[in-house]
């Protein structure tokens, strides 16, 4: 019997952000006899494939205690099954502690960590500890994992594109509306919503269209940059926050948009993107790792430099563009990330062991 464990922040098909999760976990469903989940918040689970197993410990202990539980949770597993492999899905602290139980074990250790890295100076040193201690580290695009210096060489390091459901995102367009933006992200500072929403009202359509923010906010200084948004744009009623949305509904809600705007910086690879790309919208983005996702010749339509007077440039400019030059944007970005779906996901895992 083939069995994997996954080391995971957070099991819950309700969380706009970590939602997509379930569906990683039941493409390894597929492939493997069981799936041992060890989590560090668990919410609804009951999307999950009937082979996945989801174990937690109690959110109500403290730091120490709640590392402790954790130790001996990941110790007993390890114990009583035998795994081909353990993944680990953006957690240090998960790393670290399962580290020398996995060694002793002899299960292979592979780290997914998709991000610009921590701010927070201890943080950075539990991030550069876990890559250590990983026999793999796989991420989701060239810029995606912060210390590519000190292990970019294949036989560590491996960028494998992300896992999204293209297959339920993808949306043949046959006629482009161009009208409606949104902006799909955690709320937070560092997403450079408040600078997206500016140059969005700046441009030609900021009066004439509606840009809605789906996303909620995950720590305390989220919830007050999310309240400083809501009072400040609170006289334009053409700008909406609608909250957190699960991941599964997020699909029949894109629809009612033409254009995502994106303005994190390198070293995000939001996933948001490659799904509004898949379902036909455009993209207006900041991160020059989204550039291979569209024809070199209209690159300089959407990419700005992440300041509200360059996007607003950039969305009223957008009128110029002929259909059948959006069509064909549209499908050069849909056969792209194609390549990217959950489907071929366990596959491009697979295939760095």
């Amino acid at each position: 019997m083939k069995k994997v464990l996954v080391l995971n922040i957070s099991t819950d098909s309700k969380n706009t952000s970590l939602g997509f999760a379930i569906s990683w976990l039941n493409s390894f469903a597929k492939k493997f006899d069981e799936v041992h989940v060890v989590s560090l918040s668990k919410g609804s689970d009951d999307e999950l494939e009937k082979n996945v197993f989801v174990s937690t410990v109690d959110n109500a202990l403290g730091r120490f205690s709640k590392v402790i539980d954790l130790f001996k949770l990941i110790n007993n597993l390890t114990k009583t099954n035998k795994y081909e492999f353990c993944l680990s899905h953006m957690s240090s602290l998960m790393v670290i502690i399962s580290s020398p139980i996995l060694k002793i074990r002899k299960i292979k250790s592979i780290f997914w960590y998709t991000h610009k890295g921590p701010d927070d100076y201890i943080k950075k040193i539990f991030l550069l500890k876990a890559s250590i201690y990983s026999n793999n580290i796989i991420t989701a695009s060239k810029n995606s994992f912060p210390y590519k210096k000190f292990f970019n060489n294949k036989s560590k390091l491996h960028v494998i594109g992300h896992a999204i459901k293209f297959d339920e995102f993808f949306r043949k367009v046959n006629s482009f509306e161009g009208k409606d933006f949104v902006i799909i992200s955690r709320i937070s500072k560092s997403k450079k919503i408040d600078e997206s929403i500016s140059g969005f009202l700046n441009s030609e359509k900021g009066s004439s269209d509606k840009l809605s923010v789906i996303g909620g906010p995950l720590s305390s200084d989220d919830e007050i940059y999310l309240e400083k948004l809501k009072s400040k744009y609170a006289s334009h009623k053409n700008i909406s926050f609608l909250g957190s949305i699960p991941h599964k509904n997020l699909i029949n809600k894109i629809s009612d948009f033409s254009f995502h705007i994106n303005n994190s910086e390198k070293g995000f690879y939001d996933k948001s993107v490659l799904e509004t790309m898949s379902h036909g919208l455009l993209n207006f983005y900041s991160n020059s790792d989204y550039d291979d996702l569209i024809p070199e010749e209209y690159r300089n339509k959407f990419k700005f430099d992440g300041s509200p007077e360059s996007l607003s440039n950039k969305i009223t400019d957008i009128a110029n563009l002929k259909n059948d030059e959006i069509n064909k944007i549209i499908n050069f970005s849909q056969s792209k990330l194609e390549k990217q779906s959950i489907n071929n996901l366990v596959e491009r895992v697979l295939s760095i062991i």
